[in-house]
């Protein structure tokens, strides 16, 4: 999609958050020549445990899932 770069500065946000959305490149043009390419960047799915490799094998399961943070809470 192109778009001229007086109507990308008054929808900026809105085609920012469009190009996101629909994984479309948006070509900013000045004087209908392209000026600058805004490409969206999807998002990253999280997953729990994702960093486990980081920990190493030596590193069992009870130690990545239990916390005593709870003991900071309590009165």
């Amino acid at each position: 999609m192109e778009v001229a770069i007086s109507e990308f500065k008054a929808k900026c946000i809105q085609l920012i958050k469009s190009t996101a959305e629909s994984g479309e490149d948006l070509v900013v043009t000045l004087r209908g020549k392209p000026l600058a390419r805004v490409t969206g960047v999807a998002p990253r799915n999280r997953v729990l445990g994702g960093q486990r490799e980081a920990f190493g094998d030596d590193v069992s399961d009870s130690v990545l899932v239990h916390s005593d943070f709870g003991s900071d809470w309590e009165p």
